[in-house]
């Protein structure tokens, strides 16, 4: 039995596919990196989001005293005792 080779269309098709399934693969992979990327960033997001929470925990076990509330006052709520000295400032930042 004669062995069939494949005409020129056959080869064209063939090549066709070829190429866009390498094209395909390149842009996965472009897609694979980058979504490592993102990964990477919600790691590291997640990791601070995870010392931020612990800070809060740590200052929720804390005794709640006078001086405390003085604090969070001062930073939270721009409070000041009487007699203090408030400086203002119009630089940009």
């Amino acid at each position: 039995m004669p062995q069939k080779k494949f005409g020129f269309l056959g080869k064209l098709v063939f090549l066709v596919v070829l190429f866009f399934l390498a094209i395909t693969i390149v842009n996965k992979n472009i897609e694979i990196n980058d979504l490592k990327k993102k990964e990477e960033k919600l790691r590291a997001q997640r990791q601070s989001y995870t010392l931020q929470v612990e800070r809060l925990n740590s200052q929720l076990e804390e005794e709640v005293t006078e001086e405390t509330i003085k604090r969070i006052a001062r930073e939270k709520l721009n409070l000041r005792d009487p007699g203090d000295l408030v400086y203002a400032n119009d630089l940009p930042n």
